[in-house]
């Protein structure tokens, strides 16, 4: 399901900008996905996801600052504070995996691993449905 929604919005962006680093930053989230025990977390993967969740901050800083500046409709404020119940969330859980990545605490590392890449969904489908892609460019 992310993977699809990761693909379209892909699409869809790829319409609306240009630009060899924004795709590169996109084809890494894209290939960062879900993890499972034959798919461990590693630091190459950790390093991915970290990647991908500077993507949806920048798109988030960039979305709240058209909303400052009356670029978009008033409802943006109350759909900012809706998405950062979850925006909120990654931080201390990237601080946990990066431990878990390192004491190779692989059933823990993929446990939080999945939860951050859902919450990631999560941003990027409320920001969606709010007229505004962040997914960085």
């Amino acid at each position: 399901m992310i993977r699809k929604l990761a693909i379209a919005t892909t699409l869809s962006i790829s319409l609306a900008f240009g630009g060899c680093q924004f795709f590169g930053n996109l084809e890494t989230a894209l290939q960062v996905g879900t993890t499972s025990i034959s798919n461990p977390v590693t630091k190459d993967r950790l390093d991915q996801l970290e990647q991908m969740a500077v993507l949806v901050f920048t798109g988030l800083k960039a979305w709240k600052q058209s909303c400052i500046n009356g670029v978009i409709p008033q409802t943006c404020k109350q759909q900012i504070a809706a998405v950062q119940v979850y925006t909120r969330q990654i931080p201390p859980y990237l601080a946990q995996l990066r431990v878990f990545v390192k004491t190779n605490d692989q059933v823990n590392a993929i446990v939080l691993f999945n939860n951050i890449t859902s919450l990631i969904g999560t941003v990027r489908t409320q920001a969606a449905a709010g007229g505004v892609s962040i997914t960085g460019s």
